[in-house]
């Protein structure tokens, strides 16, 4: 992850939509962890740079912030639980464990409603897949995210899924072998190597001194 604290230099190492969104915490293993979405304009940043949402939508969202700003800021603090959720439903299953029965019936309502939103549209005699677009409202994007999460879940094996071992961000791995620790080798991979190092150099120069 990177050491600037912003959301225009956050890596997106995630591998999908998805992760990206989980990973809007800066270090998962800390206390207190920066939080890269606050209000809800950091969340159209974010969703800007990860190209969410179409930029009609997005003026929609952004007009629908500057008349209410009370409703957008609790939405935020809704849609930062989903976030939570998306965590505590993902990591268990990392780590071979089955999510919590009350987190798995909470994202099935979650992906429930978000599927519900999915329509089929005639685009010039082309039957296509698309969203219900009569309204947007602030939860607009849970439906993009909980579509990846979906998505992912159905087209990739599981074994590819990982939580990096320094900060604990969720990644796809792709790497061919699926060997992949860390969430990126120029962050987490460099710093843990630089640990390693130095533990070891220490151990070499107490070993010397012990003989």
């Amino acid at each position: 992850m990177s050491k600037n604290r912003s959301i225009e230099t956050m890596p997106l190492d995630g591998g999908c939509v998805c992760f990206d969104f989980v990973n809007t915490i800066h270090s998962r293993v800390e206390e207190d962890s920066y939080d890269y979405i606050n209000t809800y304009d950091d969340l159209i940043e974010w969703m800007e740079k990860v190209r969410l949402l179409p930029s009609e939508k997005l003026k929609t969202l952004k007009k629908q912030v500057n008349t209410n700003k009370k409703g957008a800021q609790k939405a935020v603090d809704e849609i930062k639980n989903k976030r939570e959720l998306l965590y505590n439903f993902f990591s268990p299953v990392i780590h071979s464990r089955a999510p919590e029965k009350s987190i798995i019936d909470r994202f099935n309502q979650s992906l429930s409603d978000s599927l519900s939103a999915l329509a089929i549209h005639n685009d010039k005699g082309d039957l296509i897949l698309g969203w219900d677009n009569s309204k947007v409202n602030f939860y607009e994007p849970l439906k993009y995210i909980f579509k990846n999460a979906f998505d992912i879940i159905t087209t990739i094996p599981q074994n590819r899924f990982k939580e990096c071992g320094s900060c604990g961000w969720l990644f796809i791995d792709k790497s061919k072998n699926n060997s992949r620790t860390w969430c990126s080798m120029k962050t987490c991979g460099s710093i843990e190597k630089a640990k390693r190092y130095y533990y070891r150099k220490k151990d070499e120069v107490k070993n010397r001194s012990l003989n």
